[in-house]
């Protein structure tokens, strides 16, 4: 079962009880996917300038124990509360939402969810990658909602491939989820 919930006005957490990824020893970690409606021009706001970064977390009670102590102790005591200082506090392994459904490939459908503008930028690596862009926050939070939310199942059907993908400082998508897992 797949639940959706708000932690903010900017972010939304997505959970299944099927979303997980296994170490090969050990029970398997079960992950969460946080979805961020995000300004990256900044203050800058143009017609179309807010876009969804998506990342994956462990789900909490698969976090580890010292993270959870010290979200205890800033005072998040739900676990929505845990869930975004988790995030804010560690990050998550970042994904490319739209590689599930291509940003060109889904305009048919989620044109119904939301009016969007799709621009090529370069990502971190250095590759091209088409985004959507979205109106204001409100319109991303609905489309991050109504769209991306519904269709993140599919990123579990290739998690090991999603994972391998190398993070900066020589690190795996891997080592990031191990590191805030229980050991």
């Amino acid at each position: 079962m797949l639940t959706i919930t708000e932690l903010c006005d900017r972010l939304l957490y997505v959970e299944s009880d099927r979303w997980q990824c296994s170490f090969g020893h050990g029970e398997p970690v079960r992950l969460g996917l946080v979805l961020e409606a995000v300004n990256p021009g900044g203050g800058e706001e143009d017609e179309y300038s807010f876009v969804i970064d998506a990342s994956l977390i462990p789900q909490p009670e698969y976090l580890d124990g010292e993270i959870m102590e010290e979200a205890k102790a800033e005072g998040a005591k739900s676990r929505e509360e845990q869930i975004r200082y988790a995030y804010e506090g560690y990050g998550g392994v970042p994904v490319n939402i739209d590689a599930v459904q291509p940003a060109k490939a889904s305009c048919g459908f989620s044109s119904f969810v939301a009016e969007s503008s799709i621009r090529s930028i370069k990502a971190g690596s250095g590759e091209e990658m088409e985004v959507r862009h979205l109106r204001d926050r409100e319109e991303a939070m609905r489309f991050a909602r109504d769209f991306y939310a519904v269709y993140a199942s599919v990123l579990f059907g290739f998690i090991d491939v999603v994972l391998d993908r190398p993070l900066p400082a020589g690190k795996t998508s891997w080592d990031r989820i191990r590191q805030m897992a229980k050991k």
